[in-house]
C-alpha cells in the first residue's frame, strides 16, 4: 500500500535514481536480462519508497553475481530478422499489460526491450495485439536499417503464441467482432505490414518463448533458459557472488 510506504529520504532517492538511470544504460547495451526489472525500477523513480531500494539492492547483487556474463551475438542469415514478440495481461498494479521483444539473426538478443504498455485491455488476446503495435516501429527500423546496407532482407518473422491475436493480424476485420472493435486500429496497422510483405506472422508454442522473461517475473531454470537465449550463454552459469570474500549482501553504501 503506497500510503504506509516508507518514501526514502531526498539524498537516497537521488541515489536512487541515479543508480537506475545507471542500470538502464547498461540494460540496452550488455545486460538485456535485466531489462524486466529495469522497467519496473524506472517507474519508481518519482517517489521511491523502502520497497524499490530492496529491489534495487537485489538487482545489483544479481549483477554482482553474473558480472562476467557476457552477451554474445552470433550471425546465421543476414536476410531473415526474427522477433520474438510476447505479452503478459494485467500483470501491473493499475491492470496494464507489459510488452517483451526482442530481434536476433542467428543466437543472442541484437534488440530487445521490455515495456509497460500505455492502455489497459481486456483479455490476452488484445494484450498481444498491442504488444506487437508497441514493437512494430523496432521491427520496421531494423528491416528497413539491414535493407539499407544493402542485404537483401525481404521481410521480418514475427513470432507469437497467441493464435487468436495470429489471426486478428493477418486477417484484420475478417478476423474482428464486437468485442474486438474497440482495437481495429491497433491490429489494422499490423494487418496493412503483412499485406505490404514487410513482416510475417507465425504461431511458435508458449514453451518455445524465450522472450516470456521480459513479460513477467520469472525464476529459477525458466529464467535461466530464458535468459540463454537471449545472452547466448549457457543456462546454469556460475554465481560469483559466492567466490567473493565477505558478506552477500550489497551495502547502501556501496549503490
Amino acid at each position: 500500500d503506497e500510503e504506509d510506504a516508507q518514501l526514502l529520504s531526498p539524498a537516497r532517492a537521488v541515489s536512487f535514481h541515479r543508480s537506475v538511470a545507471q542500470l538502464l544504460f547498461l540494460c540496452y547495451r550488455a545486460r538485456k536480462d535485466i531489462q524486466p526489472a529495469v522497467s519496473f525500477l524506472t517507474s519508481r523513480v518519482r517517489k521511491p519508497d523502502e520497497d524499490d531500494w530492496g529491489k534495487l539492492k537485489r538487482v545489483l547483487k544479481y549483477l554482482k553475481g553474473t558480472r562476467s556474463l557476457p552477451l554474445r551475438l552470433t550471425v546465421d542469415d543476414l536476410t531473415m530478422a526474427t522477433w520474438n514478440i510476447d505479452a503478459s495481461h494485467a500483470v501491473h498494479w493499475d491492470c496494464k499489460g507489459q510488452t517483451g521483444a526482442g530481434m536476433t539473426l542467428g543466437k543472442g538478443a541484437i534488440t530487445s526491450f521490455s515495456r509497460k504498455q500505455k492502455i489497459n485491455t481486456k483479455s490476452s488476446t488484445e494484450s498481444e495485439i498491442v504488444g506487437v503495435d508497441d514493437a512494430m516501429p523496432s521491427v520496421l527500423w531494423c528491416l528497413y536499417f539491414i535493407q539499407a546496407q544493402g542485404y537483401n532482407m525481404t521481410h521480418a518473422l514475427v513470432q507469437q503464441d497467441n493464435k487468436s491475436a495470429i489471426l486478428m493480424e493477418v486477417n484484420g476485420k475478417m478476423s474482428s467482432s464486437k468485442r474486438t472493435k474497440h482495437i481495429r486500429i491497433k491490429y489494422f496497422f499490423v494487418t496493412d505490414r503483412v499485406a505490404q510483405g514487410d513482416i510475417v506472422i507465425e504461431h511458435k508454442p508458449t514453451g518455445e518463448m524465450w522472450i516470456d522473461a521480459h513479460t513477467k517475473p520469472k525464476q529459477g531454470t525458466p529464467f535461466r533458459t530464458d535468459r540463454s537465449h537471449v545472452m547466448n550463454c549457457p543456462i546454469n552459469v556460475p554465481d560469483e557472488t559466492r567466490e567473493c570474500v565477505g558478506s552477500l549482501t550489497c551495502r547502501d553504501s556501496e549503490i
